[in-house]
């Protein structure tokens, strides 16, 4: 349809490369679980002899990359939301020195940073302080002080 002005309104383009980019995230995000589902099942398996994980360190090495990945999608505050409380969980869930953990801490501090960098709303934020929060009464009982200060500031200054 001409639009008067000599130029052609293509609305069809544009609608294309959005939804092209929509189904890329999507893609993207759907390996994300696919591949954090494989961390899940390993932690499981971390009583038996073999297929699970042996120390948080192994595991770290595995969930690390999708953390990573997980700060870069368009809207990811839910699934890190996830990760993060599952997270909290595996630190729990090894009997071993846990002062290793704290470059895990401060690697989902830096993560939350980023994500707290971008447009969240305030139902997330508030969101986003209860878990982290959590994280930190978690992080006490292991023996670990000051986890999570700068997002939780972050979260908490902008609300």
């Amino acid at each position: 349809m001409d639009s008067g002005g000599g130029y052609l309104y293509e609305p069809d383009h544009d609608m294309a490369t959005l939804l092209k980019q929509e189904q890329k995230e999507s893609r993207h995000a759907e390996k994300l679980d696919e591949a954090y589902i494989q961390v899940m099942r390993k932690f499981r398996k971390r009583v038996e002899q073999i297929g699970g994980y042996e120390h948080m360190s192994e595991l770290w090495q595995d969930l690390a990359p999708i953390i990573l990945q997980t700060i870069h999608l368009k809207s990811p505050v839910q699934q890190l939301l996830t990760y993060t409380s599952d997270f909290h969980e595996f630190c729990q869930g090894f009997h071993e020195d846990t002062s290793s953990y704290k470059t895990y801490f401060d690697a989902m501090d830096f993560a939350w940073c980023c994500v707290l960098d971008t447009q969240t709303t305030e139902t997330e934020k508030v969101r986003i302080v209860n878990v982290l929060s959590d994280g930190q009464d978690i992080a006490n009982k292991l023996g670990l002080r000051d986890v999570y200060p700068h997002a939780l500031e972050k979260a908490d200054d902008e609300l």
